[in-house]
C-alpha cells in the first residue's frame, strides 16, 4: 500500500506540473511568443524635435517578462523530472518485488491476457486517480495565479492540444515503464529459470551507487526550485516607497507654485495621501504645434502646484519616475578619455530618452551630484522660464551613471543623438541621482538623458501626483481633486487617460517577478514533499539491499546503535551534497536565465533552505536507520 500511495502521489505531481508548464506555452501565437502571459507595458510617445526612438520603452519590459517566463518555465520542467524520477524509481521497486511471483506464474503457463492485462488495469486506475488529482492541482494554481495577477497582467488560455499531448506523455511513460516489463517476461528464449533462481540479498556495489546518485539528483533538483523561487520573491520585495507608505515627498515651502530643482530633500514638508499617476493630453485647437503644447502643459504645471490638496506633482513622458522609456543610440563628447595608449574622446553608447517638466527632479527625490536643472537652481516656475521650443538654449541633464561611465568632467560636455541625419549638439548642464531600478526593464540601458519638456513638448505626457486623500479612499476622490485643479489651468481642454493608483504601476514593473516566483515556489514544494516521498522509498530499498551486510556487521560487534549512526550520516551525507549542488544550481539558473533584477545570491535564503533539506532529510532517514539497527544476524543469514 505504501509504494500504490507513493505512486499516485508522483503520477499526480507530474500531471500538475507537466500541466502547469504546459499553460506556459502559447498554442501558436501569432507574435512568436512562447507563453501566455501578458501585460501592460509602458508605452512610448512621440517627442517634438526628438528622434522616434529605435528601442521602445516596452522592449525591455517585455524582455525582461520572457525571461522570467523561461525561468518558471525550466523550474516548472525540473519539478516535473523530480516527480518522474520518483514515479519510475517506484515503479521498478514494484516491478522488483512481484518479479519473482511473476516469472513463476509464466513458467507454469498464465497467459499475457492474466499479468499484463493486470497490470494494464492497475496502472489504469492510478492514472485516473493520479490524472483527477493533478488535475485539480493545476486548476487550483492556475485559479490562484490569476487572482493574484499583478494590475495590466493576465494569463491567456492556451490551445487545447498542448494539454492532451502532456496527458497522453504521462500516460505513455507510466505504462512503459508498468507494463512493458510484464510483456517481456513472454519474450521467446528468456531464461526464466535463472531469472527464478538468482535471489540476490545484497545489491551489487554499482547499483548502491545508482540509488545514491538518485537521491543526491531529487535533493538538488527541489533545493534548487525553491531556492530559485526565493530568490525571485526577494527581487520582488525590493521597490520604491510610495508617500502614503511613510517617505517624505519633496515639495518646495514658499511661494505657491515655485519650486528648486536640485533641492535634495532640505526644505520640504512631507505629504502623506493617495500617489496616482494619468496620462494627460490637450484637446485644444492648435495642441498639434509644439509651442501650443509646451505653453499647455507649463500651465497645467502652474495649476497643479497652486492648487490645494496636490503635492509632489510631476510632468514627463511616460515612465520616467519609474526609470522606464525609450532608448536611442546617443554621442557625447569624453574629452581627455583614453583606451589603451589611444585617445577615445568621442563615445556612443545606448541610453534611454526622457521629456520632463521643470521641478521634475525635486519632486522624485532625486539629488543633483553635479551642475543643476535646466533653469538653475534658483529659477522659478514661471518667472523665467521662456515657453516654446527653440527658444531656450538646448541643454540635457544626465543620470550619474552615464557621467561615471562615459564622461570625465560632464558638466559642459555636449552630446546628440546618432540619428544618420542633422547633428544637434546639447550641452550638459547637471548630473542628477539614478532613479530606482529594478523589476521589469532592468535589463534596458542604466543610461539616461533628460531633455526639457518646454523645448520638446511629449504628444501625451504623465502626471504624477500625491492627492491628500485618504489611503484607502476611492481612485474617483484623486481624480475629482487633480480634475478640479487641471480644470483651473488657463489653457485647458486636457483629457485624463489610463489614471490609476501608482501602486498599481508599482506592482506591475516590481512585483511580477514574485507573482511568479510564488508560482514557482508551490511547485517547488510539491518537488520537495514528492523528492523526500522518494528519498524514504530509496532509502528503505537501499537498507532493504544492505540487510545481509548489516547482519554481518551485527554479528562482528557492530551494536544497532552504531548501525543507526551510520544510516544517519549517510543520509546526512548525501542531503549536503543534494543540497549544496541544488543551491549552485539555483544560482546557475537565475544567473543565465532571469532578468538583472533578480539576484543571484541570498546568504539567509540559502541557509535556511539548506537546514530545511538537510533537517528533513535526516527525518525520513530515521525510519530506515531504525530498520539496519534491527537486523538480526541469524534472520538475515537464514532469510
Amino acid at each position: 500500500m505504501a509504494l500504490q500511495r507513493i505512486a499516485i502521489l508522483s503520477c499526480a505531481a507530474l500531471v500538475a506540473l507537466m500541466l502547469a508548464a504546459v499553460l506556459l506555452l502559447r498554442g501558436g501565437g501569432g507574435d512568436g511568443s512562447f507563453h501566455v502571459i501578458e501585460t501592460a507595458a509602458t508605452p512610448t510617445v512621440e517627442v517634438a524635435g526628438l528622434p522616434a526612438p529605435p528601442r521602445p520603452a516596452a522592449r525591455a519590459e517585455r524582455a525582461d517578462l520572457g525571461q522570467l517566463a523561461v525561468t518558471t518555465l525550466v523550474l516548472l520542467s525540473l519539478a516535473a523530472l523530480t516527480a518522474l524520477v520518483t514515479l519510475l524509481g517506484v515503479i521498478g521497486s514494484e516491478n522488483l518485488a512481484r518479479k519473482g511471483r511473476r516469472v513463476i506464474e509464466v513458467m507454469l503457463g498464465a497467459p499475457p491476457r492474466r499479468l499484463v492485462g493486470a497490470a494494464a488495469v492497475l496502472w489504469r486506475r492510478r492514472l485516473l486517480a493520479a490524472g483527477a488529482m493533478g488535475g485539480g492541482l493545476c486548476a487550483v494554481g492556475v485559479v490562484w495565479l490569476a487572482g493574484t495577477a499583478p494590475p495590466g497582467t493576465s494569463m491567456a488560455a492556451p490551445a487545447l492540444w498542448p494539454v492532451a499531448a502532456a496527458l497522453l506523455l504521462v500516460a505513455g511513460l507510466v505504462f512503459t515503464a508498468g507494463v512493458v516489463p510484464v510483456r517481456r517476461l513472454y519474450s521467446r528464449g528468456r531464461p526464466l529459470s535463472e531469472e527464478a533462481g538468482n535471489r540476490q540479498y545484497t545489491d551489487p556495489r554499482p547499483q548502491q551507487f545508482d540509488r545514491m546518485l538518485l537521491i543526491t539528483a531529487q535533493l538538488a533538483i527541489a533545493v534548487a526550485i525553491l531556492a530559485s523561487s526565493g530568490l525571485m520573491l526577494l527581487a520582488s520585495a525590493v521597490r520604491p516607497i510610495l508617500p502614503e507608505e511613510g517617505r517624505p515627498a519633496a515639495r518646495s515651502v514658499g511661494q505657491a507654485g515655485a519650486t528648486t530643482e536640485g533641492a535634495g530633500v532640505d526644505g520640504v514638508e512631507a505629504a502623506a495621501g493617495q500617489t496616482v499617476v494619468g496620462k494627460l493630453a490637450s484637446q485644444a485647437e492648435g495642441a498639434a504645434d509644439s509651442a501650443t503644447r509646451a505653453a499647455i502643459y507649463e500651465s497645467a504645471l502652474v495649476a497643479l502646484r497652486g492648487a490645494p490638496g496636490l503635492a509632489a506633482e510631476s510632468l514627463s513622458t511616460p515612465g520616467a519616475w519609474l526609470g522606464r522609456g525609450p532608448e536611442v543610440i546617443a554621442v557625447n563628447e569624453c574629452g581627455p578619455c583614453w583606451v589603451g595608449q589611444a585617445p577615445h574622446p568621442i563615445h556612443r553608447t545606448r541610453v534611454q530618452v526622457h521629456a520632463v517638466m521643470p521641478g521634475f527632479f525635486t519632486q522624485r527625490g532625486m539629488r543633483f551630484i553635479d551642475g543643476n536643472g535646466f533653469e538653475g537652481n534658483a529659477a522659478e516656475l514661471g518667472a523665467g522660464q521662456q515657453a516654446g521650443p527653440g527658444s531656450a538654449p538646448r541643454l540635457v541633464v544626465i543620470n550619474r551613471a552615464y557621467a561615471d561611465a562615459h564622461f570625465i568632467g560632464p558638466v559642459g560636455k555636449r552630446l546628440n543623438l546618432d540619428t544618420g541625419s542633422e547633428e544637434v549638439w546639447y550641452e550638459v548642464v547637471g548630473v542628477v541621482s539614478d532613479a530606482p531600478r529594478g523589476g521589469l526593464g532592468t535589463s534596458g540601458s542604466a543610461y539616461t538623458v533628460y531633455y526639457s519638456a518646454l523645448e520638446h513638448p511629449p504628444a501625451e505626457i504623465e502626471l504624477v501626483a500625491t492627492v491628500d486623500v485618504p489611503p484607502e479612499a476611492g481612485l474617483d476622490d484623486s481624480l475629482r481633486v487633480v480634475r478640479a485643479a487641471l480644470d483651473s489651468a488657463p489653457a485647458g481642454d486636457l483629457v485624463i487617460t489610463d489614471f490609476k493608483h501608482a501602486g498599481d504601476e508599482l506592482e506591475r514593473v516590481y512585483g511580477t517577478a514574485g507573482w511568479l516566483g510564488g508560482g514557482t515556489r508551490a511547485a517547488g514544494v510539491l518537488a520537495a514533499i514528492v523528492a523526500l516521498v522518494g528519498v524514504t522509498g530509496t532509502l528503505r530499498a537501499h537498507i532493504r539491499s544492505r540487510l545481509r551486510e548489516m547482519g554481518v556487521r551485527s554479528a562482528l560487534g557492530a551494536p544497532p546503535r552504531t548501525l543507526h549512526r551510520m544510516v544517519v550520516r549517510e543520509s546526512l551525507r548525501l542531503a549536503a551534497a543534494g543540497t549544496g549542488l541544488g543551491l549552485w544550481m539555483a544560482t546557475f539558473l537565475v544567473a543565465f536565465l532571469s532578468p538583472n533584477s533578480v539576484g543571484t545570491f541570498s546568504l539567509p535564503l540559502y541557509v535556511g533552505v539548506a537546514v530545511l533539506f538537510v533537517g528533513s532529510a535526516a527525518l525520513v532517514a530515521l525510519p530506515s536507520a531504525r530498520l539496519a539497527a534491527s537486523a538480526e544476524p541469524r534472520e538475515v543469514m537464514e532469510g
